[in-house]
């Protein structure tokens, strides 16, 4: 941003600070514009350092994961992205693995299923980091993040450090509800099992999810939450969007919750073909969708 030095402010951060960085390939769909300033830091305190001094600058603040459920606007983002993706420590203690906001998900259910410690094949093919799906209460229909998950290291939106147990944790329906702490580590308590009849229940819930969600190609996961009592993906299945399209983006003709994007798409398309078929839902069935994706940036 004009007038604003992020490098010399954060002269004493571990870690990288770049300046107008395009932020598409680091998303799951693979658009969005640049980002003004992409910070890169190498553990808490330097989560902690680059929170204080965007607070001091007044500098807005986007925390980025694996970019698996967010939708950069083709103008880019203002201000500061953090990028956690350097903070992939995982650690045992007995039944209990903590792990670092930028460990994958696949990377930290292979590392438990080695060591026979079984309960995070819930999360089997979400395409998310550990600390992306803490702060989204990421789940499947075999149950969520916080089922298992006993504490969490957070930075407070004063940049300060803190733990938090059970007694913090107040998770709803894809919502940590973290109050706009940052999560850079979160432990989970698991049950010892056999590697083997663990590996046969992730592969089992993967061959499903292959079979069920176009998880080979370019998406934000599900794009609306499921309404009380009913399923989104139906609700536009069955007003007739399957396969709907605008420019590069579609609806997907497996499961028509997920928008995919060909390899041309934009966020404004995106946009667009998400307003149509909320619009297709609420004219046919009465429902209003939310969606469960986030949006970063301006949109017309």
């Amino acid at each position: 941003m004009a007038g604003v030095d992020l490098r010399t402010a954060l002269q004493g951060m571990r870690g990288a600070v770049r300046e107008n960085v395009l932020l598409a390939p680091y998303m799951h769909l693979r658009i969005g514009g640049p980002a003004d300033w992409f910070v890169e830091p190498y553990g808490e305190e330097d989560v902690a350092l680059a929170v204080r001094t965007c607070r001091e600058l007044d500098l807005p603040l986007h925390v980025l994961g694996g970019g698996s459920n967010v939708v950069v606007a083709d103008s880019g983002v203002r201000g500061v992205v953090l990028h956690l993706a350097s903070l992939a420590r995982i650690v045992r203690e007995g039944n209990l693995v903590t792990a670092g906001a930028g460990c994958t998900l696949p990377s930290l259910l292979r590392a438990t299923k080695d060591v026979g410690l079984a309960g995070l094949e819930r999360l089997t093919g979400i395409p998310a980091l550990v600390g992306g799906a803490v702060a989204m209460n990421a789940g499947t229909r075999d149950g969520e993040t916080f089922d298992v998950l006993r504490s969490l290291t957070v930075v407070e939106p004063d940049g300060t450090i803190a733990v938090r147990g059970p007694e913090r944790f107040a998770p709803v329906y894809r919502d940590g509800r973290l109050g706009g702490a940052i999560v850079v580590q979160a432990t989970f308590g698991l049950e010892p099992d056999d590697p083997q009849a663990i590996f046969a229940r992730f592969s089992a819930s993967l061959k499903k999810r292959n079979a069920t969600q176009p998880v080979s190609q370019r998406s934000v996961g599900c794009v609306f939450r499921n309404p009380d009592g009913d399923a989104a993906g139906r609700l536009i299945e069955v007003s007739g969007c399957k396969l709907l399209r605008r420019g590069g983006i579609e609806v997907s003709g497996q499961h028509a919750n997920y928008f995919v994007n060909h390899g041309t798409g934009t966020a404004a398309e995106f946009v667009a073909l998400l307003a149509e078929v909320r619009e297709r839902v609420q004219r046919q069935h009465g429902v209003e969708l939310h969606p469960e994706v986030k949006f970063w940036g301006e949109f017309g």
